[in-house]
């Protein structure tokens, strides 16, 4: 086990074919991109074959019917003693890319390989290069004959970069009894960067706001209510609110988070083109970021209470500071109509004094020659609270640069995923 250390031409050609894939693994329904993980899937499939073959690595592809585009690979290395060990959450799909608009440097959807060893693609760091670090990792468990003392589940997962559906994603996983498992083992999220310890998350909700206001020319505002003003101040009214309600905590510095609950609008649409026409109909959309010190469920129902209270008050035509007009000369209102899709994801704060999350650190320290720097974000994880909460111990790291997640230009080091791969050889050695 000792001897093992990533085969840079096999875990290169891996992600070189992956990152070739990322036009049809973008993942943004709404936008008409809807990814085919099977096609990542494939090129796991294919590298690890002849393992997969002999039975040294077991496989289960997972998707609902209908769903066969959209898998999840479960693959298993028995150990040669108790207990199991889970690598879990790198993912097939990627974030969009628009290398005109966002300004890349070099094209999204190919691997370029830049002065010293920088790897510039989609999915570089989220979470192709995670994929292609495990897939070498168990390509020479088997080459070598090398069991884990523990028996080593990984987990790839589908619907990562995108809210949960039916029968997608590690949700459909869990839902067929496929990590049961891994309850009340050391299970290591792999889709993070900056190596961490990553010891906590946000919890996500996405939301809609539609404001219906009245439209007409915009030489006669007195005949008008003018939907993204009012879009515009409700959204701010809703943050000020918010940021007051939800402010930092003494745990968020104990864990590290790098940024506090948030509330904000990422998407305005409406279908007015012209300037002197006031727009009658505006939608925002954005999200909530919740650090797992406060209850995502309390916060979603506080939130919609929120907007009730002051399309309530507009409907009493209410003067609200700071707000546009609210109502027409002729007696017409504004509305405001908010809802969240779906019920969120919740984040979770990992343990601090667990075997696992010790082992995580020793490894890191043992590669990297330096002790780690534990940190937490608002950034989301799918199912890593139920997780925890059924007696895992749940710990998250990642390799490469966080600074370039969802970023033009994504890129990491090779060196990164060298120390990387050595990490995860070290936990199978520690637990």
């Amino acid at each position: 086990m000792q001897a093992l250390a990533l085969r840079e031409d096999r875990f290169l050609d891996v992600l070189r074919r992956l990152i070739a894939l990322t036009p049809k693994l973008q993942n943004n329904p709404s936008g008409g991109m809807v990814p085919e993980e099977r096609l990542a899937a494939q090129v796991v499939l294919d590298t690890l074959a002849p393992h997969i073959k002999s039975g040294f690595i077991q496989v289960e592809s997972l998707a609902a019917p209908g769903n066969e585009a959209r898998p999840c690979l479960v693959l298993t290395v028995k150990g040669t003693g108790e207990g199991t060990l889970g690598f879990v959450g790198a993912h097939f799909d990627v974030v969009p890319a628009d290398e005109k608009g966002e300004g890349w440097e070099h094209s999204p959807f190919a691997l370029w390989e830049g002065p010293g060893g920088v790897l510039y693609g989609r999915g570089v760091t989220d979470c192709l290069g995670h994929v292609a670090v495990i897939t070498d990792l168990l390509a020479q468990l088997a080459e070598r004959n090398v069991r884990p003392s523990r028996t080593l589940k990984v987990v790839f997962i589908s619907n990562e970069e995108s809210t949960d559906l039916p029968g997608l994603g590690l949700g459909y996983v869990a839902q067929q009894g496929r990590l049961k498992d891994l309850l009340g083992q050391p299970v290591y999220w792999l889709d993070s960067a900056n190596f961490g310890p990553n010891v906590g998350t946000g919890g996500n909700a996405i939301w809609e706001l539609k404001v219906t206001g009245v439209g007409g020319h915009s030489g006669m505002p007195q005949n008008c209510v003018n939907a993204l003003e009012l879009a515009m101040a409700t959204s701010l009214e809703l943050a000020r609110w918010f940021h007051a309600r939800y402010p930092a905590t003494e745990d968020e510095r104990k864990w590290g988070f790098l940024a506090s609950s948030s509330l904000k609008a990422t998407v305005v649409e409406g279908a007015n083109t012209k300037e002197t026409k006031i727009p009658a109909d505006i939608t925002l959309r954005g999200d909530i970021r919740v650090t797992p010190f406060y209850d995502l469920k309390e916060v979603m129902q506080s939130v919609e209470a929120f907007v009730r209270d002051l399309d309530a008050r507009l409907e009493r035509d209410e003067v609200l500071p700071g707000f546009p007009r609210t109502r027409t000369a002729a007696g017409k209102r504004g509305s405001l109509a908010f809802r969240f899709q779906g019920n969120g994801t919740e984040g979770i704060a990992c343990r601090l004094d667990s075997p696992g999350l010790q082992a995580l650190k020793d490894a890191i320290q043992h590669v990297r020659g330096v002790a780690p720097t534990p940190f937490s974000l608002t950034g989301s994880l799918p199912l890593v609270r139920d997780l925890q909460r059924q007696g895992c111990d749940v710990q998250i790291t990642g390799f490469g640069d966080m600074a370039y997640y969802h970023a033009p230009n994504e890129q990491a080091r090779l060196e990164d995923f060298r120390q990387g791969f050595t990490i995860l050889r070290e936990l199978l050695v520690r637990l």
